[in-house]
């Protein structure tokens, strides 16, 4: 006897969101291969056959608080890829014309992560929308990240 697969589809699979989160600590700043600040200008299709599944933003870095030496994150216009399945989930929650922290890994191995080591953000990425006051939050994490592990 065989048992068939279900595939639940809608909220249910969703569960809490990993990396929402209003709270920003030192800790978690460390964790992360970038911190920036951008705009989202737009959502625009996706065709590309190598990023099937997830959808392209076109974004405004304004300001760079953290990257990595060989990163690709300049300000300016840039890309940015987010997962269907997270967008459905509203994980994280985007919108565009909006300005937001976010703070990830560019070269993310996690399972269903993005392969293309270009800018995506997934479920452990922390997405806020950002708030002016952060500015010098942000700038002190940049001094006190020199003590990170």
């Amino acid at each position: 006897m065989k048992l068939k697969r279900v595939v639940q589809v809608g909220w249910d699979h969703c569960g809490k969101c990993k990396g929402a989160t209003k709270r920003l600590n030192l800790n978690k700043y460390c964790k992360r291969d970038y911190a920036i600040m951008a705009k989202v200008l737009s959502e625009i299709e996706n065709n590309d056959e190598h990023t099937k599944g997830w959808t392209r933003f076109m974004i405004n870095v304004e300001s760079i608080y953290k990257k990595s030496r060989d990163s690709r994150i300049r300000k300016g216009t840039m890309p940015m890829l987010v997962p269907n399945t997270d967008l459905n989930c509203k994980c994280p929650k985007i919108k565009t014309n909006r300005s937001y922290l976010f703070l990830g890994r560019e070269k993310d191995d996690s399972p269903g992560g993005i392969a293309t080591g270009s800018l995506g953000v997934t479920q452990r990425s922390i997405v806020i929308e950002w708030r002016d006051e952060w500015d010098q939050r942000m700038r002190r994490f940049r001094r006190r990240a020199r003590k990170c592990k």
